[in-house]
């Protein structure tokens, strides 16, 4: 008989969204205005209704609370608190206090999330990210919402994934605002992220001294493709592209190590990395996937073992951890049912070896609109018919919700 790992007492079993992803119209926001350019967006897909989760958020709410699920991550959709600068609409914090006390009735602990890669559009025509007064107009936005829903929220996530936000619209293109190559755009993106994160943190402590604060941290992992030392530095160098963000003219911080209550973690995937020196234009870098892995929809090698080693990575910063995205998209669900129990193994490990996990929020609870992929990726627990809006709780769903209710996954 399988031995069971239990989880300690209090871990956070949920799912993770972004409100643009889920909610349906959403037509304040530079994805909107990004969707509408042909070839943006796989198979010419908009976000259009979405899942409808703006209206159906209590029966999507009910139906995670039936899968055993006692959290949930969510963003707040920017372009609707403050449609224009300044002006900050009442009905939608109105909105949002009702989805956060249904969370709340459901018995689902709100990680609330206040920029998941979607900006209004007032804020991108004025430069977006990229412009020196992001910061302070993301205060503003942080600050009302505190006000209005801080009595409602205890955990806070500042920002999502900045790192893969700044590299998807200035190098490689497929986010807002679409630019290739601008290494130093990204930057400046990541620079002005780091200060609203930082503001954002005291801001939300000066309102609610007792809330946890921090923000989810995209963690690839880079392999050397040899075990060659130009390999290995060129494994470092893919790492520190993606894992830091700069703290002044030449130094470069680790996102992990911004000023936070706790480290968010998402993680996916590996590359192997290698030095090449016919690329000068990619920084001298080849990646590639590992060989001899199996490949996600979305083209990913993954292997669940490397979550425990992601999660180690962080174990020396003492702080709590929570796991804020994690999947695979694929449209046979049977893969998932496999790979959900052996990467939860890894988490577990992970807090044997001492690392403080305190929640796993899967990736994602509903299929959804995945940025500029589309409708093409199937990530979800519950499957979504495009035309009925009908959900349908797959297998995988029906076992993430067995082993959230025994707080324990079964060992191999």
């Amino acid at each position: 008989m399988a031995e069971a790992l239990n989880f300690p007492e209090g871990f956070l079993w949920g799912t993770a969204s972004a409100a643009h992803q889920v909610e349906g119209d959403n037509r304040n926001n530079d994805w909107w205005l990004f969707e509408q350019e042909p070839g943006r967006i796989q198979g010419g897909d908009r976000s259009l209704e979405a899942d409808d989760h703006y209206r159906r958020y209590r029966e999507d709410f009910q139906l995670l609370r039936k899968m055993h699920n006692n959290a949930h991550r969510l963003s707040i959709e920017w372009s609707r608190v403050e449609p224009r600068p300044g002006e900050f609409d009442p009905r939608q914090l109105r909105h949002y206090r009702d989805v956060l006390g249904e969370l709340r009735e459901q018995g689902l602990r709100p990680m609330l999330t206040l920029h998941h890669f979607s900006s209004p559009i007032w804020f991108s025509e004025r430069g977006g990210w990229e412009a020196g007064e992001a910061p302070a107009a993301f205060l503003r936005f942080v600050r009302r919402v505190v006000d209005e829903l801080g009595d409602l929220v205890d955990l806070w996530c500042t920002i999502n994934e900045p790192n893969i936000y700044a590299a998807n619209g200035w190098v490689v293109g497929e986010f807002p605002p679409g630019r290739k190559g601008d290494v130093m755009g990204m930057w400046r993106v990541l620079a002005n992220m780091r200060r609203a994160h930082l503001a954002a943190y005291r801001a939300i402590h000066e309102r609610r001294p007792d809330a946890a604060v921090g923000l989810s941290h995209h963690r690839f992992l880079f392999l050397p493709e040899r075990a060659l030392r130009r390999d290995r530095l060129a494994a470092h160098l893919a790492g520190g592209f993606m894992d830091r963000w700069p703290a002044g003219r030449v130094r470069r911080e680790l996102v992990v190590g911004a000023a936070a209550d706790w480290i968010g973690i998402a993680h996916y995937w590996a590359q192997n990395a290698a030095f090449d020196p016919r690329r000068p234009r990619a920084q001298f870098l080849r990646l590639s996937n590992v060989p001899g892995l199996p490949v996600t929809d979305m083209g990913w090698a993954s292997d669940p073992s490397w979550m425990r080693r992601v999660l180690n990575q962080v174990r020396h910063l003492g702080k709590p951890v929570y796991v804020t995205e994690n999947g695979i998209s694929t449209r046979d669900d049977a893969v998932r049912a496999a790979y959900l129990p052996q990467v939860l193994r890894s988490v577990h490990g992970a807090i044997q070896d001492g690392v403080d996990v305190r929640g796993y929020f899967h990736w994602t609870g509903f299929d959804n609109f995945e940025w500029a992929r589309g409708y093409s990726q199937k990530f979800g627990l519950i499957a979504v018919d495009r035309a009925t809006q009908e959900r349908q709780v797959k297998p995988s769903g029906h076992l993430y919700a067995r082993i959230a209710a025994a707080n324990a996954v079964e060992s191999e």
